[in-house]
């Protein structure tokens, strides 16, 4: 039986990253390879045609994905005891994909109707916990076990929060007791941030994005954590397609702007 899914404003955008994570998997040659989103979309009563004017974001949506499960797979092989916070996990099968090891606790949080969305969708899971909360609450990193290291995965979400609520966050994740703890996030430039208002999907969604590279990257830094590395979402993304599509994101990329239009950063602050 479908679920009938009436989700308000950025909870809505799951749904078009979930609809073109399926689209990735269906193709002749996948980037993401996500096998499970198509079930999980089928599963749902939702117009997705909605979303159709979506698919020219496919490209760096599904390239994101896959550089962001690369960083945590190679995290999770240097740190096989460690605890994954996924914030804003939305229906993302990121810890169904990776299969992390015995000794990892994964933590999914995202609002309470989100939460109960994936408990319908994906079976339980040793190790694997959801908590039922936005990410900008302060009581439920009580709920985080301290004394491991921790690795902290915000895929498409910080740019959503206005700059004292990322703030917020990163205090949080200061404030756990952790020999190391790293969040490997992406960003959208300042130009990208206010382009994007205008995007149909975001407008009808009441959603758009409210922080940019400069705003995380000032509240990491005054958390005492630093740079590791970064990258171009944009240049992923070229690298990863085909045809005229291809031709136009390497365009973009070729332009100092529009390579920085989107960038996947890894970020760490070590106590021992």
């Amino acid at each position: 039986m479908s679920a009938r899914v009436e989700l308000r404003r950025e909870q809505e955008t799951m749904l078009m990253t979930l609809y073109l994570h399926a689209r990735d998997a269906e193709s002749a040659v996948p980037v993401l390879g996500d096998r499970f989103a198509g079930g999980v979309l089928a599963q749902i009563d939702y117009d997705f045609a909605r979303l159709k004017a979506l698919r020219g974001n496919q490209p760096i949506i599904v390239a994101r994905a896959k550089a962001i499960d690369d960083q945590v797979r190679v995290a999770l092989a240097e740190t096989p005891d460690a605890v994954v916070l996924h914030l804003g996990c939305g229906l993302d099968s990121r810890v169904l994909r990776l299969a992390p090891g015995p000794d990892v606790t994964w933590i999914e949080v995202d609002q309470g109707p989100v939460i109960e969305l994936r408990r319908r969708f994906y079976p339980d899971r040793d190790g694997v916990r959801t908590i039922a909360a936005s990410v900008v609450d302060e009581g439920w990193w009580d709920e985080v076990p301290t004394g491991r290291p921790l690795l902290v995965v915000a895929e498409g979400l910080l740019m959503y929060l206005p700059p004292d609520a990322v703030r917020s966050v990163v205090t949080n994740l200061a404030g756990v007791e952790a020999p190391r703890a790293t969040l490997i996030f992406d960003t959208v430039a300042p130009w990208v941030r206010d382009v994007a208002r205008w995007q149909p999907n975001m407008r009808r969604a009441s959603t758009g994005f409210e922080s940019s590279t400069r705003e995380l990257e000032d509240a990491l830094r005054a958390g005492g954590f630093d740079r590791e590395v970064s990258s171009s979402l944009v240049t992923e993304a070229a690298r990863s397609t085909n045809g005229a599509l291809a031709l136009f994101i390497k365009l973009i990329d070729a332009v100092p702007p529009g390579h920085r239009a989107m960038m996947l950063s890894r970020w760490s602050r070590v106590t021992s």
